[in-house]
């Protein structure tokens, strides 16, 4: 089954002499329940990809499809609905409220789609920090702000998770945890992960590799014996 069909979509800045073409004439298919990396270089597109997508902008051309529906034609208010329902993002900056505790920056989302809390209890369990709930971003590890703005992605059940660079200001081996619990979360809960980044070793975990180059689509690749986290090296 098919969660994304992207046809055609380009994203232009600017005009005339300032043109910067984020985007080239796009066109991909992104299937469901896969771990899918979209991998380039800084300015190879893969964030404006990324923001095409999760609804936080709108192409310049081009049509991005989810389940038959053109999210390009949606109005702002409809963009903010299909990202709170629909979609869990996790960044390289962790974005968490420092007044909060680690269970109150994920209870800040759930209670923002009036969900019940004990999903934000369920999903800090889930990224291993159910003993670090009541403590403070300030008092909490890079790898465990990162691990709460997982959660806190995940605690609304969203059927999408982007991912843009979240291990780019970690060390390796926090990286490799983080990787573990995004590739964990997908497997059991069955959501379409797509991750970005630079790094060609984490491409090896992946189950479809997508190369962009000056936003063009290089190459789309099905990986038949991704590797665990664990596996990776860099």
């Amino acid at each position: 089954m098919t969660t994304f069909q992207i046809r055609n979509l380009s994203k232009i800045y600017g005009t005339d002499n300032s043109k910067v073409v984020a985007l080239d004439d796009v066109t991909l298919t992104i299937p469901k329940n896969q771990f899918v990396v979209i991998l380039g270089e800084s300015g190879s597109g893969k964030s404006t990809l990324l923001n095409m997508i999760g609804c936080m902008d709108k192409p310049s051309t081009g049509k991005i499809l989810f389940e038959g529906q053109d999210l390009t034609k949606l109005s702002k208010a409809q963009m903010t609905e299909f990202r709170k329902n629909k979609i869990g993002f996790v960044f390289q900056s962790y974005n968490l409220l420092p007044d909060l505790s680690a269970l109150e920056n994920v209870k800040f989302s759930t209670e923002l789609i009036h969900q019940s809390p004990e999903g934000a209890e369920q999903a800090l369990s889930a990224v291993g920090l159910k003993d670090r709930a009541t403590h403070f971003p300030g008092e909490l590890s890079g790898g465990e702000q990162q691990r709460v703005s997982i959660a806190r992605a995940i605690a609304k059940k969203p059927e999408i998770l982007l991912c843009d660079e979240p291990t780019g200001a970690l060390d390796f081996e926090t990286g490799i945890k983080i990787l573990e619990v995004l590739k964990e979360i997908q497997v059991t809960t069955e959501n379409t992960v797509i991750f970005i980044t630079h790094n060609k070793e984490i491409a090896k975990i992946a189950d479809r590799i997508i190369r962009l180059r000056s936003g063009k689509i290089l190459s789309v690749e099905e990986n038949l014996s991704p590797l665990a986290p664990k596996e990776v090296e860099w």
